[in-house]
């Protein structure tokens, strides 16, 4: 009795810390979900916040805290052959940098883990929806207000051409500041003294607007002295964008992002829309139209067209009236006609332009990946590698259009870098994923789980979509977008767990949880039978 009562206060202790890690796990998980669409550092930063906490939880804690998956074998063979890849690389140290992005595959551990509750998977959901709306309001406005100055009709005896500034330039930040009203930036530049130089931050015209392409330039403080305002040289008018990107660099990235959560939207929306209260149906409903045309805002022909596919899918599993079924192809079809006309009206390209520079630029890289891939089958020339020895590959598209970008195409990518075993191991893992995601939808529709079979449903159509674009873009190796999608497998892998137990909740690693938690956070236990 004496021995037991002393362990006491020391079990206490052990169990209080593992409480107090498993909460700061969780607060980084939120943060993760809060800053993922708004910034891709701070969101790295969160995951690896909470990697740590739940790494030393697990050295900590006496039981054992880890339970398998249906992705636990294919992810570690297909992390293995990337290192194998890294290794044998003519450049390592390149390679070793390109598995950073490798190592975000274990968010989708780490969210498995740290998700004990259908609760926890809802909140953690809702917070991103929440965040991302965030930036489609950002989107919006940098549409409406503009992002900064285009500059036109630059007079080449005039200071700003001697500065090196040319037509189309647009000007991003003067003085450290925005402004994106021509007056205003006229005003500001006659309002300077013999005493004071403009810096100015431009873009030359690229496409893009963004800070990190950014070049400085510097108005000498004597340059402007004596010259007749408003009128310095050059015109300027708003520079607004054409297509949404939110805090983000490229509108692709944005889109592929965006296809992924108004597919989860539109897939909760299936699950509840004959289940629950009107204002519910009518919330995810305005949900999944924001999402949907935030994207169509992007005007990204091949996220658009993934975005249609997973919805289509998701009806088809879902209703199984046969004229429900049959008018899916033509929907489809509706979809590429609306697509290709936007594409064509806004951008000036239509759907398939074989004369269009980037699908010029695409063929040609993937005409040099087959070549690339023929002289090095098994292991790549290594990730990065051509990124940092361009050089030595002898590309046409680098020659042709003087820049250097990837392959456009994420198997392309996957077998030029890494190899064809990693090409095979990668779907191969996609497979699994994909599979695991229809038995889960067709238990939790079986069972009447309505939020995990809105999830599943969801999460079905995202990694449908993911993979069809992924055809057209390398949208695994985008930060933005492979964060979002393993953060999501994560969620996917909790509830698998969840339907796998026969349960409504996964024990915590420090607690046990309330035998009565329910399915969808408000209705009966999972064992319950359908009302």
């Amino acid at each position: 009795m004496e021995a037991a009562t002393a362990e006491n206060p020391a079990e206490k202790e052990n169990a209080k810390g593992l409480r107090i890690l498993d909460l700061i796990t969780t607060s980084f998980l939120f943060l993760f979900a809060l800053l993922q669409p708004v910034s891709i550092a701070a969101a790295y930063i969160a995951y690896t916040g909470a990697a740590l906490a739940w790494i030393v939880r697990l050295a900590w804690g006496r039981k054992k805290m880890l339970h398998g998956s249906p992705l636990d074998l294919p992810i570690l063979v297909y992390w293995l052959l990337c290192t194998a890849s890294a290794i044998l690389s003519p450049l390592p140290v390149s390679s070793w940098e390109g598995m950073r992005k490798v190592n975000v595959v274990f968010l989708a551990i780490l969210v498995a883990h740290n998700v004990p509750t259908l609760k926890r998977a809802k909140q953690l959901v809702s917070v991103l929806f929440l965040a991302t709306l965030v930036s489609v309001a950002y989107a919006g406005w940098q549409i409406t207000a503009g992002v900064g100055l285009r500059v036109t009709g630059v007079n080449p005896n005039g200071i700003f051409y001697q500065v090196g500034i040319r037509d189309s330039d647009v000007i991003l930040r003067v003085d450290g500041h925005v402004i994106r009203d021509p007056g205003r930036f006229l005003n500001y530049l006659a309002s300077r003294t013999q005493n004071q130089e403009v810096r100015m931050l431009i873009v030359n015209d690229s496409g893009f607007d963004v800070l990190k392409d950014a070049s400085s330039v510097t108005i000498p403080s004597a340059a402007l002295r004596g010259r007749s305002l408003p009128d310095p040289g050059i015109k300027v008018e708003r520079e607004r964008l054409t297509r949404a990107r939110a805090f983000y660099s490229h509108p692709v990235s944005y889109a592929m992002a965006l296809e992924s959560l108004a597919c989860v939207a539109f897939g909760l929306w299936l699950a509840f829309r004959s289940r629950t209260s009107t204002p519910r149906r009518l919330g995810l409903l305005a949900l999944w139209l924001i999402l949907a045309l935030a994207l169509g805002a992007t005007l990204t022909r091949s996220a658009i067209l993934a975005f249609a596919l997973g919805c289509l899918l998701m009806v088809w599993l879902h209703d199984r009236r046969g004229w429900v079924r049959a008018s899916l192809p033509a929907l489809f079809v509706a979809a590429i006609a609306g697509t290709e006309e936007a594409v064509r009206h806004w951008r000036g390209v239509g759907l398939v332009a074989l004369h269009d520079q980037g699908t010029e630029y695409r063929l040609l890289m993937w005409k040099d990946g087959w070549r690339l891939m023929q002289a090095h089958p098994w292991f790549g020339v290594g990730m990065n590698t051509i990124r940092d020895a361009w050089w030595r590959f002898n590309l046409t598209a680098y020659k042709e259009f003087h820049l250097r970008s990837h392959f456009h195409s994420t198997p392309i990518q996957l077998a030029v870098m890494q190899g064809i075993l990693v090409l095979l191991a990668w779907m191969g893992l996609m497979a699994t994923f994909w599979l695991m995601l229809l038995r889960m939808v067709k238990t939790a529709r079986r069972r009447q789980s309505p939020l995990i079979y809105g999830l599943a449903l969801g999460i079905l159509g995202a990694t449908t979509a993911f993979l069809a674009s992924s055809l057209v873009q390398y949208n695994f190796g985008d930060s933005i977008v492979v964060l979002q999608f393993w953060f999501l497998t994560g969620i996917a892998l909790a509830l698998e767990r969840q339907l796998r137990m026969g349960t409504a909740s996964m024990p915590s690693p420090t607690s046990a949880l309330s035998a009565n938690a329910t399915m969808d956070g408000t209705g009966p236990p999972a064992s319950a039978p359908a009302p």
